[in-house]
């Protein structure tokens, strides 16, 4: 799952190593969403890094809780399927296919948080364009290592501002999980796919 595994890097480092010397004053806003994950995380595993790195999947929890409430994994896999599979998809299967990318994520997620902590982060801008978010940032992973941007699509779902695309350096990683998936989709199925990603949980 290389592919998955790229997405949840360039989502998650962002997220989690944020500069926490920035605040907004609207807690609704979708900076301030993305600030509070990643300064709860961060403390999180500041706190606890012995004890993630003996056992990570201690850590998967509390990255459950924190992330899955603000990534919109509807849209994300009606963007891997398109609309059309999407909408005949029974309700049962669109359950387990969201489960079931939602927890490969969390463990991805789990292990990069720890690797990554001395990691840091810059909101470079916030705008707002046509129903959509964009909070675009810069990401530095160590000294004498070329930074890169990263920026989140975000749009309301029930009255809140959720991540339905990542885009870094310039690839859509959201398309790039589209052009992994839909392949297999096409030639064993989605419940195939589905299982598969439930069997690696």
């Amino acid at each position: 799952m290389k592919k998955l595994k790229t997405f949840s890097l360039a989502l998650l480092l962002p997220l989690i190593f944020m500069n926490t010397s920035v605040s907004y004053s609207d807690a609704t806003a979708p900076e301030n969403i993305i600030l509070s994950a990643a300064n709860n995380l961060f403390a999180d595993v500041e706190k606890n890094k012995e004890v993630y790195e003996n056992d990570i999947s201690s850590f998967y929890g509390r990255v459950d809780k924190i992330l899955t409430p603000i990534i919109d994994f509807d849209i994300l896999i009606k963007s891997i399927t398109g609309k059309k599979k999407y909408s005949d998809m029974p309700v049962a299967l669109k359950n387990r296919f969201k489960l079931a990318l939602k927890n490969q994520l969390i463990r991805i997620y789990a292990k990069t948080i720890v690797e990554y902590a001395d990691s840091e982060i810059t909101i470079i801008s916030a705008s707002e364009n046509k129903g959509f978010y964009l909070v675009k940032t810069e990401l530095s992973i160590g000294k004498g290592k070329p930074g890169f941007q990263v920026i989140y699509v975000m749009k309301k779902s029930s009255g809140s501002w959720k991540i339905v695309e990542v885009v870094a350096n310039g690839i859509r990683l959201v398309k790039s999980l589209r052009k992994s998936l839909l392949p297999e989709i096409e030639e064993n199925g989605i419940e195939s796919v589905v299982s598969r990603l439930e069997s690696e949980s």
